[in-house]
Order: C-alpha cells, then sequence, then structure tokens
C-alpha cells in the first residue's frame, strides 16, 4: 500500500507535513514577534522583521516549476524534493542553534529565519503537488480543511508552546524543541511511498511507477508553455489577481495586533502568545467547517464567509475601540479571528486545486499559493507607512484592513470552475 490507493496514509503524510510549516510559522509570526515587541521594538521593525522571515513563501514561483522539471522518479514525483527541503531545514535551525540567542541583533536574526523559511517554502510546494498529484476530486476540500488545520495546530504549538520555552529556555531552547519536533517528523516522507514499488530510499529497490514513470527531467519550455495556457482563462486569471491583494489585510492585522496589545494594551509576549496559540482551536474548527461547507456548498462561498467575515471583524474591532480594554473583548478577537480566516483560506485552497490544470497542474496551484504569500508579506510591510508615514492610529489601521480583505472579494463573481473544466476537455490526451 502507498498514498495512490490508501487515503488514511494521504491524510497522514498531508497533514504532517502541514504540521511541520505551521510550528515555525506560529512561532516567528506570534511567540518571537510578540516577545520583541514586549521588549520595545516597535510597529515599523516589528512589520519589517515579520516580512523578511516570511518572503520566502514568495519563493514558490521559483520552487514549482523547479520540482515540476527535475526530480527523482524512482522515488516518486514529489517525494525527494520533500526529503531534501526537511533535510535543509534541519540543518539551518542547527546554525541558527550554533550562533546562540541572536534577539539582539534583529538584522541577523531575520536572515537566520529567512534561510530557514526558504527550506519551508520548498517543503510546502512539494506537499502541495503532493497533495494534487494524490488527492481525488472528491477528497479535495475535507482533505485541505485537515491539511490546513494541521497547519494550525502546528502553529498553535510555535505560538503558545514556543513562547513559554523562549520564557523558560531562551531562543536557542526554543529551537532546539523544533529541531526535535522536525526530526520526528521526518519519518513521514523517509517511511511513506507514493506508489507502491517505488525506492524509500536512493540506494533501496525499486522503479518509477504509474504517471510518475517518465523522465527525470521535463523540459522547462514545454513547463513554460504549460503555465501560459494554464492562466490563459478568465477564471484562472482573475484568480490571480484576487490572491494576491485579498490577504493583504491578514498581514496588517497580524502585526498591529501585536504591538496594540504589548505596546498599548497591558499585555505581556506570553499571554499574546498563549491566547494567540490556543486559537488554533478556533482555526481548527474554521478549517473543518471550511472544508465542509467548501465540499457542500461550494467553494466561492465558504471564501466569502471566511475572508468577508475577517475583514468585517477587523472593522467591528475598530468599532469597539472603547472597549480594548476589556479583556473578554480583545482576547476574544485573538482568539475568533483566525477561525474565520482559517475558513476562507480552506476555501482559497480548495478552489486554487480545483481550477489548476495542464501538465503544470502542481506549478500553477503554486503560483496560486505563492500570490496570495505575497499579498500578506505585503501587508507586513505596509505595517511601517501606515502607521509611521501616514500616521494611521490603530482605529483607522483595522479600517484599512478589514476593507483590504473585503472589497477584493466582487473578483470572485467571474471565477468560473466550469470554464476550466471545458478546457480541460479540449486537452489532446498524452
Amino acid at each position: 500500500m502507498a498514498l495512490i490507493d490508501n487515503r488514511r496514509q494521504r491524510l497522514g503524510m498531508l497533514c504532517a507535513m502541514y504540521f511541520a510549516q505551521g510550528v515555525p510559522w506560529g512561532f516567528m509570526t506570534i511567540a518571537l514577534i510578540s516577545y520583541l515587541t514586549d521588549r520595545g521594538v516597535g510597529d515599523g521593525d516589528a512589520g519589517e522583521l515579520t516580512a523578511v522571515v516570511l518572503l520566502p513563501w514568495t519563493f514558490k514561483l521559483v520552487w514549482g516549476p523547479l520540482i515540476d522539471t527535475v526530480t527523482v522518479r524512482s522515488m516518486g514525483r514529489r517525494r525527494f524534493w520533500i526529503i531534501a527541503a526537511e533535510f535543509l531545514m534541519a540543518l539551518s535551525l542547527i546554525g541558527i542553534l550554533l550562533l546562540g540567542d541572536l534577539t539582539e541583533n534583529l538584522r541577523l536574526l531575520g536572515w537566520m529565519f529567512f534561510i530557514h523559511n526558504c527550506f519551508s517554502s520548498l517543503q510546502d510546494v512539494s506537499t502541495d503537488a503532493l497533495a494534487v498529484d494524490v488527492l481525488p476530486p472528491p477528497e479535495q476540500g475535507r482533505t485541505n480543511g485537515l491539511m490546513w488545520g494541521s497547519k494550525l495546530i502546528g502553529k498553535g504549538i510555535g505560538g503558545a508552546v514556543m513562547a513559554m520555552a523562549i520564557d523558560a529556555w531562551g531562543l536557542s531552547g526554543a529551537v532546539m524543541v523544533q529541531f526535535g519536533l522536525l526530526l520526528l517528523l521526518m519519518l513521514f516522507p523517509l517511511l511513506l511511498l507514493e506508489r507502491p514499488g517505488e525506492k524509500r530510499f536512493p540506494w533501496s529497490r525499486g522503479a518509477a511507477r504509474g504517471a510518475a514513470a517518465d523522465s527525470s527531467f521535463r523540459s522547462p519550455g514545454r513547463v513554460l508553455r504549460d503555465l501560459r495556457q494554464g492562466f490563459s482563462l478568465t477564471s484562472t486569471a482573475v484568480f490571480v489577481v484576487f490572491g494576491t491583494i485579498s490577504m493583504v489585510g491578514w498581514g496588517i492585522v497580524e502585526v498591529i495586533t501585536k504591538t496594540l496589545y504589548t505596546q498599548q494594551l497591558g499585555w505581556t509576549f506570553v499571554e499574546v502568545s498563549q491566547v494567540s496559540g490556543s486559537a488554533a482551536l478556533s482555526e481548527m474548527g474554521g478549517a473543518l467547517l471550511g472544508g465542509y461547507i467548501a465540499d457542500r456548498y461550494g467553494r466561492r462561498k465558504v471564501m466569502l464567509m471566511g475572508l468577508g467575515g475577517y475583514g468585517l471583524m477587523a472593522i467591528a474591532f475598530a468599532l469597539c475601540s472603547s472597549l480594548w480594554r476589556e479583556t473578554w473583548l480583545t482576547a476574544g478577537y485573538l482568539f475568533l479571528n483566525p477561525g474565520i480566516l482559517a475558513m476562507g483560506t480552506v476555501g482559497y485552497l480548495a478552489m486554487s486545486m480545483r481550477i489548476s490544470w495542464t501538465r503544470a497542474a502542481a506549478t500553477v496551484y503554486t503560483i496560486f499559493m505563492t500570490v496570495s504569500n505575497i499579498g500578506h508579506v505585503f501587508g507586513n510591510w505596509l505595517v511601517g507607512p501606515l502607521r509611521e508615514g501616514l500616521a494611521l492610529s490603530y482605529v483607522q489601521s483595522f479600517w484599512f484592513a478589514g476593507l483590504a480583505m473585503a472589497v477584493p472579494l466582487l473578483m470572485l463573481l467571474v471565477v468560473r470552475p466550469a470554464e476550466v473544466d471545458r478546457a480541460k476537455a479540449a486537452l489532446p490526451q498524452p
């Protein structure tokens, strides 16, 4: 048995890899940033540091064509790249450990985690490509919900547990805990095969099987032609634009909540990290509900509910600024708003997978993921110009973020999966 014909193995592998992405994400965007803002780091520096450490997630535009072009077919189409990425992630953590506590040197700290996230983004692209290859359409919505939910659990652990680790053992201790988790998670790609009869390791017995039995090298020119064809449709072209601008508001909120809570409302970094980390429960619920709604009622509906709801919650939070000293409101916002964002994100993932087509479908899907990360990182960076350049208040910043999330949803009216289905049907058979 292997991933291609065993649903439990598919779920286990994909969810484990998304969990592996979530831990460093939560650590860097929740625990580490909250810790630094608690020590006096301002909006501009916090936004720039967050943008730097998350910038490698925009490199998916490079990784996608690479893994579609070159791989070790005898080990499966995607497994080689997942194993390589995990190994390099482990090496980068060792490098961070050797340099000791870098919290006094923000530039070096940012670049070390930038390197780690380069390999983490490669693992993400490889995992997404694997999902496109092995998931049958009826499983896509709910499995995307479970995958995203697993990432959110990892994010919660990276935020709440790693904040306690920093508080107890310092930055090096928290990185050591992550290193141990990574070694355990590497067992999944090492032990599970994509298809029966493939090699487990390069020196093992086995050979390429099924769709993976073609050459280990595919012409980059052919991949580019497939990509051009993939984005020639109105639905796919508009969805790229939508993905780029729809996550800007998320990036803004992600940063300003840290400085607002630690520098204006008197929260400690551990308190912010613990509430944000425990929000993994609401995120998990939102992800699972989003997957169910996507399969039953449609991907567009769940995006409208989730992404639109996140924008409306930011606006509602701004309207309630007189109550920001009330713990029930501020803690409730930190806990609940990630859940509704997770619902919308699962819809985005499922729609991206649904309209990815041509032989470069994995790269098409990767581009949809990449542009959303570009929007997210741009939102992180934008906090400095908004708060320090334009001198927007926190209330005005939440208004801006909410509108930035809600307005782009109008573009979904012209995204039609049926258009992609017709194009797929017209493709010549290989």
